[in-house]
């Protein structure tokens, strides 16, 4: 008996064991041999996606860089074949090249090279004579590129170039290493008034590079179409090498983009490259073979002594448990009172434990079961609100997952509808609720669903009816019993019924719900209104309001607060006025604090008060109240920033005054502004200053004394009118004429025949 029970049981670990041999077996077999060349395949595989990626990164940035010398010709502001004649033509250039600075991320600098001048323009705003670009420090300053050779270049060049990365001394004699794009105006043509240099960073785009995958350890190249190397990630050693001269050659021959494994100065690498399409050049990029398997070798490793440990524990465990049947039955009782402690401690047996584990199980379920019901309206909302939104491409795609979330839509044509309510967050859950609750009121002609907008204060409302039904009508209704039930007034705008042959349909509808709903909202005419019925006032006024921003803008600039409280008050009359149609309100207030936040940005760039200030103006619906309440607080911060940061004005004495009108008074230019910049005071702030010394406005004196002067010649010489005319400071004989007969009484003719000495 003792023989028969330690051969079932010899029997009994042997069947246990080939059990758990078998996936060591298979282990040992399949993934072992297979695993380090699947790993090869899948390196290889994302070091091509790797390469693409950035490929199609720098065809994105140096398409623009292709681009810009023809948008240079193009800009009527350029008119370079003048430029040797007035200094105001540089001057114009010079502040149109500060409009290129659209790519600062990947442009370190734009110089534009006019040839009949021999002058270079930043996209700063500097200038550069090609004598600078001699000295280190003062111009952009090529250690590799021979000044002579420079300036043949720009000068003869009728194609695109590139110069390899190399040392470039930028200003301020800092060495900086550049990829250099030099290229002919107009590209291609003959007789070029000049040249474009545009500068990138290397370190810019080995970032680029190093974007692309934060753990990519291997080393990428930048090639041209004739093999030059431009810019690299690392200096390596075996770039000089003749295997790594012959790969590079040998690119692009077959394919435009491909993966391997090649041996280079003796060492296998993943090699991956791609040609670009646009400017043919090459992209390679190499991984050591050896560091992407030492991952997979270190995991094989652990595996084996892991799969051993189980092993020797497996053994030990099955041999115990066969020894002692009960064991395995104890630990599963102990384990089910681990997780699922009893609510009663009473004595159970091992059966009534396991069925009480059972039955928690169950109750497990049934909770989850409950959970997953419970996310279904989150789940029918984000699908409701993607096909109002237009990202659903057809009916097929949008049934099979509404049929998941309970969705149905039984009747031909749609209408969408926006709800808005002046209410916070537990307001508008409220009425979301009702509005769901009224859902299963709706009469048989339509079926609809409400969820929450994007916006706090939005509902939306998806329904499908017959057609001409009064949807308007049953819409008021609810609004009532909204009203009635939480007290909260709303507006409901509504879009055109559509047949929606296509999802995209439901787009279009609640495109226009929501802009009756923002008319509403607004206007406040009615609370529920059909977009059909929507009757929007005519204007002319874009221009008007297109000029006082632009006036805003330069009032900014000069720093100028009174002017600009003026300009940003008159705006907002503007927007008070009922002729403006309620779709432009937002454009308007948008536009106007864009441009009060661009001001306070020059002064406070990291404040962090403006940032919230500007989130909270951008982010949200406003009524009008509220726009024109942002924008006063805006602009008023803007002045005092302003008042904080200007010097203190000049004031001028009456004798500085008298003495300046003395020796520029008969100057044609003698102007109201030349005499404010002259005491470095404002234009408004100097007239009031001087009215309030002198008695009288600026005007009114100069030409008093003018005239008075003018009185003197006409009695006492014989000089023509438009001699003496020109003598007391007018420019022509016509307003000296006017100018005379307005303080006389009689003109300058006249007054001479009768008062001559």
């Amino acid at each position: 008996m003792r023989i028969h029970k330690i051969n079932l049981l010899t029997k009994l670990l042997i069947s246990y064991l080939l059990v758990l041999m078998f996936p060591v077996i298979v282990i040992l077999c399949y993934y072992y041999p297979y695993s380090a060349e699947v790993v090869k395949e899948k390196e290889m595989d994302w070091n091509a996606h790797i390469t693409e990626q950035f490929m199609t990164s720098m065809d994105t940035f140096t398409r623009y860089v292709y681009n810009l010398p023809f948008e240079l010709v193009q800009n009527r502001e350029f008119k370079m074949y003048k430029a040797e004649e007035s200094d105001y033509q540089r001057v114009l250039i010079a502040n149109e090249m500060k409009k290129y600075n659209a790519t600062d991320a990947f442009i370190y600098n734009t110089l534009l090279y006019v040839k009949n001048i021999g002058y270079l323009f930043s996209k700063t705003g500097s200038a550069y004579s090609l004598d600078d670009l001699s000295i280190p420090g003062v111009g952009y300053y090529y250690e590799n590129w021979a000044h002579e050779d420079m300036i043949q270049t720009l000068n003869d060049l009728n194609s695109p170039i590139v110069r390899p990365v190399e040392n470039v001394v930028v200003p301020g004699n800092n060495r900086v290493r550049m990829l250099t794009f030099v290229q002919p105006l107009p590209v291609g043509g003959t007789n070029s008034p000049g040249a474009v240099m545009i500068m990138v960073r290397e370190d810019t785009i080995v970032r680029m590079m190093k974007s692309v995958s934060e753990t990519y350890s291997g080393d990428f190249y930048v090639f041209d179409g004739q093999g030059r190397r431009l810019v690299s990630s690392n200096d390596t050693s075996y770039q000089s090498s003749d295997d790594f001269r012959n790969l590079v050659h040998g690119i692009g021959e077959e394919s435009a983009s491909s993966s391997g494994i090649y041996q280079i100065s003796g060492t296998d690498y993943l090699v991956s490259f791609s040609v670009s399409d646009k400017n043919g050049w090459k992209y390679v990029s190499l991984l050591p073979v050896t560091e992407s398997l030492q991952g997979i070798r270190t995991i094989q490793l652990n595996t084996a002594i892991l799969v051993g440990l189980i092993l020797l524990l497996e053994m030990f465990i099955i041999y115990v448990s066969i020894r002692k049947n009960y064991q395995p039955i104890r630990r599963l009782v102990d384990l089910a009172v681990q997780v699922f402690e009893p609510r009663e401690r009473k004595h159970m047996n091992e059966i009534d434990t396991i069925k009480y584990t059972l039955e928690e199980l169950s109750l497990a379920n049934s909770k989850l079961d409950e959970h997953m019901k419970g996310s279904l309206p989150i789940m029918r909302d984000n699908l409701l609100f993607e096909l109002v939104s237009g990202h659903i491409a057809g009916w097929d795609d949008f049934e099979r997952e509404a049929g998941k979330v309970g969705i149905r839509f039984h009747h031909d044509y749609f209408t969408v509808a926006v709800l808005c309510c002046e209410a916070d967050g537990e307001g508008i859950e409220k009425i979301l609720d009702y509005c769901r609750n009224y859902e299963g009121r709706l009469p048989d002609d339509v079926q609809g669903y409400f969820f929450k907008s994007i916006y706090q204060q939005e509902l939306i409302l998806v329904c499908s009816h017959v057609e001409n039904f009064p949807l308007k009508s049953c819409l008021e209704r609810m609004q009532d019993e909204i009203l009635e039930y939480t007290g909260r007034r709303t507006v409901i705008g509504i879009g055109k019924p559509s047949a929606a042959q296509l999802p995209v349909d439901l787009h279009l509808s609640y495109l226009q719900a929501l802009r009756t709903a923002e008319f509403l909202r607004i206007r406040k005419t009615a609370t529920v209104l059909i977009f059909d019925n929507l009757e929007v006032p005519q204007t002319g006024a874009v221009s008007y309001f297109a000029e006082i921003l632009q006036s805003l803008e330069l009032t900014i600039l000069k720093n100028d607060a009174a002017m600009l409280a003026s300009l940003a008050e008159r705006l907002i009359g503007y927007l008070s006025n009922d002729s403006l149609p309620p779709h432009m309100i937002r454009s308007v207030y948008l536009n106007t604090v864009t441009v009060i936040f661009n001001g306070l940005q020059r002064f406070r760039h990291d404040d962090q008060s403006l940032l919230r200030l500007t989130e909270a103006a951008f982010n949200h619906r406003y009524t009008l109240e509220q726009m024109i309440g942002i924008i006063r607080e805006s602009y008023a911060k803007l002045c005092d920033m302003i008042s904080e940061t200007l010097p203190v004005p000049r004031i001028a004495t009456q004798e500085e005054i008298l003495s300046l009108i003395e020796e520029k008074g008969m100057d044609p230019n003698c102007s109201l502004q030349m005499m404010a910049d002259y005491f470095d005071m404002s234009v408004s702030n100097f007239s009031h200053h001087f009215k309030k010394t002198m008695g009288q406005n600026f005007k009114e004196y100069i030409d008093q004394l003018r005239i008075q002067k003018s009185i003197q010649l006409l009695r006492n010489s014989e000089e023509t009118l438009e001699a003496i005319s020109q003598q007391v400071g007018y420019t022509n004989t016509s307003s000296f004429i006017r100018s005379f007969k307005k303080m006389v009484g009689t003109t300058p003719g006249q007054y001479r025949n009768t008062h001559k000495a």
